[in-house]
């Protein structure tokens, strides 16, 4: 055991911890006798009868479980203690020094005498110094056992809480998801208007065949803010180690983040990882039949239609053609019948005159492992262009007759989009010009510099041209998208009856799940909605033998 001469000075360094992890802001009463300021106070009233221990420095970890030993003010203390700078170090009782009864016991017994280190807990009477230590000391090992039992039980309890929390519906997080805010029950979801426009216009732009990457250089395009800057905005201290630039900006993976979560379609999933226990704070990632995933806990912004038909898009093998920006209406829906391989889109040039046909790739990787049948593209387009008006027409027809929701339709308009977005940076405009205002005023009073004043102005008539640019640039993509119908029934039946309509992929994702070729220029659709239509079928026969009279009052 350490034993210092009585004459000796002591540089002390007083310890001081709170957690709420483990229990200690639990009452009201607890409050109070573990604060910091209340820790601070009970060491000095100590000291007063020790003076020949004199305090060199405070060291604090308040917020920090005593659990993990790897806290700042801990580390600092040690660093300094190795350095000669202290030699003694006060807590005041072993639970503020930690609750890891190991961890604990092999500082009190092995690096703080190593180190040359007296140690006072002083509610726990216990003082490295003193000549009864010894004695003091077969009972330590049980008190720090007592205290990690405590946080163990603590842990346990926390966690429990929020499993049963998860299993209501309830969100947990620290944050709401992009698209969301927090509601009057901060464990609600609530949507949040402006950014639910947004996620609606990334899966459109994704059923309109356009790449993550493309999705996100049209968002950085048109001045939206990235989820991370946009919660800043609000006034939320969110913070990514992500991100690198003053100002982040959409990504290919953020767009693809927000593709994948199914919390858009009213479904909460968490519990997606999980520490290994109270010790080991090394989070591991849960197999997903261990998520909680609770239906209809909030309003959804996407239907689950939508996101399954997002989903079996993101599995595709697509590639955008040079000088495209969307993906052809084909991409990974055409396979060969015979060997499954895709059906990959060839060129050729005859007399300058450019052809397009879709040949089957397994043909290509083996000649003798399928055979190598072809179907011009503009025949393939015609074939399908006719039957999906076939089967659009048929899906009017039932629906008209049975008046029931029209569970195809996405229910929203794509021009919501550029009016809230609009609507941001006409406030950014008017935002910047007050500031230009309150600027000139400043500096007319004295308050700034003319070269700061200079400075602001420039940065301010910056911001605003590039506001003014995002304006006009929404303009324009309202004056197309005006031009677009609403995509229920009646829109694509009108828009696939046009003589010059296009074949638009939106249009082919949302009705067809895959085109088999065969040889001779045979092709299988296989459609969606397969279910569905039978049951609408159903439901007309049944309504035209059970109650003829009410297809009369509906049609």
């Amino acid at each position: 055991m350490f034993r210092k001469e009585a004459r000796m000075i002591y540089r002390a360094g007083k310890y001081l911890r709170l957690s709420k992890e483990d229990g200690d802001l639990a009452s009201a009463v607890k409050q109070q006798s573990n604060s910091i300021e209340n820790q601070s106070q009970y060491i000095d009233e100590f000291l007063h009868t020790k003076p020949k221990i004199q305090v060199e420095e405070c060291y604090i970890d308040d917020g920090f479980s005593g659990v993990n030993f790897e806290r700042p003010g801990f580390q600092r203390m040690l660093e300094d203690a190795k350095a000669g700078k202290i030699d003694c170090i006060i807590v005041k009782d072993l639970s503020r020094l930690g609750r890891n009864y190991i961890e604990a016991g092999k500082y009190i017994e092995r690096i703080f005498p190593m180190l040359g280190i007296r140690f006072i807990a002083i509610n726990d009477n216990y003082d490295s110094a003193d000549e009864d230590a010894a004695a003091n000391s077969m009972i330590l090992p049980f008190k720090n056992l007592i205290n990690d039992a405590y946080c163990r039980d603590i842990s346990i309890k926390i966690r429990s809480h929020l499993e049963i929390k998860r299993k209501n519906g309830e969100f947990i997080g620290a944050f709401a998801v992009y698209g969301y805010r927090k509601g009057a029950d901060r464990h609600r979801l609530a949507i949040d208007d402006y950014a639910a426009g947004i996620v609606k216009e990334i899966f459109r732009m994704k059923l309109r065949g356009r790449s993550q990457q493309a999705i996100a250089d049209e968002l950085n395009r048109l001045g939206v803010l990235s989820p991370a800057d946009y919660k800043k905005e609000q006034g939320s201290s969110y913070k990514s180690c992500f991100q690198k630039n003053t100002r982040a900006m959409w990504t290919a993976v953020s767009v693809c983040r927000i593709l994948k979560n199914e919390v858009y379609t009213g479904t909460l999933v968490q519990g997606k990882e999980s520490t290994v226990n109270y010790k080991v704070k090394v989070r591991r990632e849960k197999a997903p039949e261990e998520w909680c995933r609770v239906e209809n806990a909030h309003d959804a912004i996407i239907s689950r239609n939508d996101f399954e038909i997002v989903q079996s898009i993101l599995k595709m093998d697509t590639r955008v053609s040079v000088g495209q920006k969307e993906v052809e209406a084909f991409s990974g829906m055409a396979a060969c019948a015979d060997c499954g391989c895709s059906m990959v889109r060839k060129k050729v040039i005859k007399g300058k005159i450019p052809y397009f046909y879709y040949r089957c790739s397994g043909n290509k990787k083996d000649k003798e492992f399928c055979s190598n049948h072809d179907i011009r593209a503009d025949e393939l387009h015609e074939a399908v262009k006719k039957s999906l008006q076939l089967h659009v027409n048929y899906l009017a027809g039932l629906q008209k007759q049975v008046r029931e929701l029209d569970t195809l339709s996405r229910g929203d308009n794509s021009t919501d989009f550029v009016g809230l977005q609009a609507g941001k940076q006409e406030e950014d405009l008017r935002k910047y010009e007050r500031m230009k205002v309150e600027c000139y005023e400043d500096y007319k009073s004295g308050l700034l510099l003319k070269e700061e004043y200079v400075s602001i102005r420039k940065e301010m008539d910056k911001r605003m041209e590039e506001a003014k640019k995002v304006i006009r640039a929404l303009a324009e993509k309202k004056s197309r998208l005006s031009e677009e119908q609403a995509e229920t029934l009646l829109g694509f039946q009108q828009r696939l009856n046009a003589e010059d309509g296009e074949l638009e992929r939106s249009i082919v994702v949302r009705f067809i799940e895959k085109i088999y070729v065969y040889d001779h220029h045979r092709i299988e659709i296989v459609f969606r909605y397969r279910d569905e239509m039978e049951r609408m079928a159903n439901l007309v026969q049944e309504t035209r033998r059970q109650e003829p009279h009410k297809l009369q009052e509906v049609g």
